[in-house]
């Protein structure tokens, strides 16, 4: 499933639901199931090897704003649907990059990489 809105893009082989929209504010669901969650961002310094890894993860909340001078978004990992269930929270400048997000059974890998400027339209 592809979800492009506003600059937000997300290739993903998990279903994605809008949970809210509040004028320029949204947020978006990925349910992740309890699964292991491995995150991958682009250009990690040399000290770390490859992945962020978290366990038991049930939901997935990316909160963004659809302004064009806004791309920062919120991401939320949870053990729950509840914002309080938090396992960690992180705000990305998605300016330049788009996430991915495949399916590999008992775990996802969601990595967060750089776009192809000299493809965008």
């Amino acid at each position: 499933m592809l979800y492009k809105k506003s600059n937000l893009y997300i290739d993903s082989d998990l279903e994605i639901r809008t949970i809210r929209e509040d004028g320029i504010d949204i947020d978006i669901l990925i349910p992740v199931e309890n699964r292991t969650l491995n995150l991958y961002l682009d250009n990690l310094p040399d000290y770390i090897k490859s992945r962020f890894q978290f366990s038991m993860v049930k939901n997935m909340i990316i909160r963004f704003c659809t302004l064009n001078d806004n791309n920062t978004c919120t991401i939320h990992l949870l053990r729950s649907i509840d914002l309080h269930s938090s396992v960690l929270n992180l705000e990305i400048d998605y300016t330049n990059h788009y996430f991915e997000i495949k399916d590999n059974n008992y775990y996802l890998d969601i990595y967060v990489k750089k776009k192809d400027i000299s493809n965008e339209e």
